[in-house]
């Protein structure tokens, strides 16, 4: 009896426990951390789908002027539009501060001024993939989408970092350089970097 007791006992448990990391791994994320310092705002981390209603409701509640991004490797697709649309029709600046990576790239791209702090900040660009390769429609979205927010973008190099094959490809600009990676090996792009590629505005 006390046997039958204990065997009951441990598959009640691990019942428990297999609902317990069940409803862990379905719940949702509460994406970036948002931040308000006086008239700015601060968002770093992964990009995970609930940003925009997130900031929508900070910008309806507070007067802000500009938009840090700090850290983020990106993450929702959606969402980086959905932001960069919501920080150019409140009229804000957006700057970088370390790395913005994929979604977190369409955000900044949102800022009607767009600027990069220090030397090794930058902006990190490809298309959008699903389980790591590209999207087919990604290319089309994003190049018609990414002129109408920086107007001044190299249409070439835009062709080239929209069609970027899998998630490991990254095109990267700094304020005075830019580079190429794959699977984190990088190679110089010559000449280039954010404000003469038509990305930062300063």
């Amino acid at each position: 009896m006390v046997l039958t007791d204990c065997l009951e006992g441990n598959i009640i448990i691990r019942l428990l426990l297999l609902i317990v990391e069940f409803i862990t791994l379905t719940a949702p994320t509460a994406g970036m951390q948002i931040d308000i310092q006086e008239s700015i705002v601060v968002m770093s981390g992964d990009v995970t789908g609930n940003e925009c209603s997130q900031l929508r409701v900070i910008l309806q509640q507070n007067r802000l002027s500009t938009v840090i991004l700090t850290q983020s490797k990106g993450g929702n697709a959606n969402a980086g539009y959905c932001v960069g649309e919501l920080i150019r029709k409140y009229g804000l600046a957006t700057v970088i501060r370390g790395s913005c990576n994929s979604s977190c790239s369409r955000m900044w791209l949102g800022g009607v001024s767009r600027s990069l702090t220090g030397s090794n900040s930058r902006v990190g660009l490809h298309g959008n993939y699903r389980d790591g390769d590209l999207r087919p429609e990604a290319p089309g979205r994003l190049q018609a989408w990414i002129p109408s927010f920086a107007p001044s973008v190299n249409k070439k190099l835009m062709e080239q970092w929209t069609s970027l094959p899998t998630n490991k490809h990254m095109m990267f600009f700094y304020n005075d350089r830019a580079e190429l990676c794959v699977h984190g090996e990088c190679m110089p792009l010559p000449g280039w970097n954010a404000l003469n590629a038509g990305l930062s505005t300063q």
